[in-house]
């Protein structure tokens, strides 16, 4: 019974996505579609982390696909569609935001993460080169540290 179940399970798997929706859209010319597939697929869904809204099967991908085409068919500009977009649902919907001021985040935080990385590290193996330094003048017998300041004092 437990094997059967695990088997229709699987198959129902399998067939999903062969009962998901697909909205085909008709287009008045080629130009038009090749910009609506140019569009989707520089616009972020906001819902999906890191995924087109042309590879999004989220409903407000499917809005937002919606929402192309139709200002694709009124006959509004690329740059007007994104500007929609952007106004919208925020910078996050294009790949490569703007530097702005409220973008100055995601622009520059992992520069300066990287920045503060390096200086910990070699400042770290520094402290480590001066210390043990300090520890071999330390470790010299009298005899060798009147040898070292004899040597010193010779050669400034």
């Amino acid at each position: 019974m437990g094997s059967a179940l695990m088997a229709l399970m699987a198959f129902v798997a399998i067939l999903q996505p062969a009962f998901s929706s697909v909205n085909l859209y008709e287009f008045k010319n080629p130009v038009d579609e090749q910009r609506f597939q140019t569009l989707t697929r520089e616009l972020r869904c906001p819902k999906c982390q890191n995924q087109n809204i042309a590879d999004s099967d989220a409903p407000l991908a499917q809005d937002m696909r919606d929402l192309t085409y139709n200002m694709i068919i009124d006959g509004q500009a690329d740059a007007q569609i994104i500007n929609f977009m952007v106004d919208r649902y925020g910078d996050f919907v294009m790949y490569n935001p703007p530097v702005k001021p409220i973008t100055w985040l995601l622009w520059f935080s992992p520069v300066v993460l990287l920045l503060l990385i390096l200086a910990l590290v070699f400042g770290v193996k520094g402290r480590k080169k001066a210390t043990k330094t300090t520890e071999a003048v330390a470790a010299l017998s009298e005899e060798e540290q009147s040898r070292l300041q004899k040597i010193l004092k010779e050669n400034p």
